[in-house]
């Protein structure tokens, strides 16, 4: 993150872009967080009558139809392109919030998050990709952190704006800033990846010459992404069997595992029900402004969260991550039960303690589980099988969540807040133990050395052999070798460093394999 701000003329375009794309995270965030302020008003109001399991369903929805909205963004983002993609997404995700805004019966408000929710699922993949493929290796990382950080300014938005208007005049403000989206797209230029696909190689060098800057000689990399995209085209198709062997099943299996206790510590509850959980708890504090600070706070602490992902190590920040959202999430299930109890007498003494709990929620989830699972999906997977096996965890995330939103009622109903609390806090106590015993640490380590320990052992035999890398040239088949030896530890030193934004030169022009930056749903 640092590397934006020590040159920042080199790379304002690139900003400017990734800026851009993630105005769609910010409508995400905005769809993700309507409930929140938006329901108790709607409730509150009677202006469409609605059972509780409307309720339930109306709030958990968007999860659900974003799995739709993802199978199909793939066809788009190849055929019309990325930058139109983003695009034209605006236009249902604002004829969404109007559904919802001048709803006059149940099912308007249905369709409308139906269709904010499939739009979700185009916006994810669109972004990243977009990013992915319009920044330079040396600020892809930092970059990708931008629409974990709109994503976060979109939920704050809504939270503030829902304080002081009601249910559906917070639909109908909402369905405004698409236009941005819309807007901001329009001035971007096509990926030049994309360009290279459809043969616009003037195109395509065009617009990579204005991501780049008009002082920047883009002929090499240029020729590079010519040759990948060639490399791509020849590459063998992948079987399904391949996806059942070893190296590939077990990465996939400890990514779906982070999936499932990064959904199941409770995040999306408390995100879409956070005005629910603060007037169930009667705090002394304003229940608007209790949510306006938990936004707050979930904002700094994902901006704060991009400068240690770097600098930790993904199992150090796990572990802190699950142990404090434990002891968060077994305070706020303490505080329900003893006002269960007590009755009044908690919240005169105790008021503070639901804000406090959620405070140090967030902070604690922003450290770790918001990004680290989808920083460690994209280290883990093999590179020939990195596209299938990340859509296939992110479905499962998809999956987890709509799980988790639609229970939520349920399960106050059946085991009390307090239960429910603790229910999440059992998956993160879990969560510590699974990433303490099983999840490998992967900071420092080059791709290459990843994809090596999920090997079988006649492959890691061979890898073994290899311990000493040679490197030579013969000019006839009777010619002795001229040998060059290095040792293994110096050529992996070498690759890590290709993966870490620290390992890249400012002014250097690094290779650009386009890879697309995992990013938190």
């Amino acid at each position: 993150m640092l590397r934006l701000f020590k040159n920042p003329r080199k790379v304002m375009v690139q900003m400017g872009a990734a800026a851009a794309a993630s105005l769609s995270f910010m409508i995400m965030g905005m769809v993700r967080a309507w409930s929140s302020p938006g329901m108790p008003s709607l409730l509150e109001s009677n202006a469409v009558p609605l059972s509780e399991s409307d309720v339930s369903w109306i709030s958990s929805i968007p999860p659900l139809a974003s799995l739709v909205g993802s199978l199909m963004a793939g066809p788009c983002l190849t055929y019309i392109g990325r930058r139109r993609t983003l695009m034209l997404i605006s236009i249902p995700y604002s004829i969404g919030f109007l559904l919802i805004g001048f709803a006059t019966h149940s099912s308007m408000l249905y369709i409308g998050r139906i269709l904010d929710g499939a739009m979700i699922g185009f916006s994810a993949p669109s972004a990243q990709i977009f990013i992915g493929e319009c920044a330079s290796p040396r600020v892809r990382g930092a970059l990708g952190a931008f629409t974990a950080i709109f994503l976060s300014l979109g939920i704050l938005i809504t939270y503030v704006i829902g304080a002081f208007v009601p249910w559906n005049v917070l639909a109908w403000i909402l369905s405004a800033f698409p236009a941005l989206l819309f807007g901001a797209m329009y001035m971007m230029p096509e990926t030049p990846t994309w360009l290279l696909s459809r043969n616009r190689e003037e195109e395509a060098k065009k617009a990579l010459q204005f991501l780049r800057g008009s002082h920047t000689d883009v002929t090499g990399e240029f020729e590079r992404l010519k040759a990948n995209m060639a490399k791509g085209a020849n590459s063998q198709q992948i079987q399904p069997k391949d996806l059942l062997k070893g190296s590939v099943l077990k990465p996939l299996l400890l990514s779906m595992a982070l999936m499932l206790l990064q959904q199941f510590s409770g995040i999306n509850s408390i995100i879409y029900f956070t005005v629910f959980i603060f007037q169930k708890a009667g705090s002394t504090m304003d229940k608007n402004l209790s949510t306006i600070i938990v936004g707050i706070v979930q904002l700094l602490a994902t901006i704060a969260s991009m400068f240690l992902v770097d600098r930790a190590g993904r199992r150090l920040l796990l572990l802190i991550s699950g142990i404090v959202m434990s002891i968060s999430l077994a305070a706020l299930g303490a505080f329900f039960y003893m006002l269960e109890i007590y009755g009044s007498d908690v919240q005169q003494t105790l008021g503070w303690l639901p804000l406090a709990s959620l405070l140090l929620f967030i902070i604690a989830y922003s450290s770790g589980y918001a990004n680290v699972p989808f920083l460690i999906m994209g280290e883990l997977f093999p590179a020939k099988f990195r596209s299938i096996l990340g859509s296939l965890a992110s479905c499962f995330n998809l999956l987890c969540t709509f799980t988790i939103i639609r229970s939520f009622s349920d399960m106050n109903k059946t085991m009390g807040e307090y239960g429910t609390f603790w229910f999440y806090m059992c998956w993160c106590v879990v969560g510590v133990f699974f990433v303490y015993f099983f999840l490998p640490e992967t900071k420092g380590k080059s791709l290459d050395d990843i994809e090596r320990m999920f090997a079988n052992k006649k492959k890691q035999q061979l890898y073994a052999a290899s311990a000493e890398t040679t490197i030579g040239t013969a000019v006839d088949k009777n010619d002795v070798f001229t040998v060059e030896t290095i040792p293994r530890a110096h050529v992996d030193e070498r690759l890590s460093q290709s993966h870490s934004n620290d390992g890249y030169d400012l002014d250097s022009d690094e290779e650009d394999n386009g890879e697309v930056v995992a990013t938190p749903l």
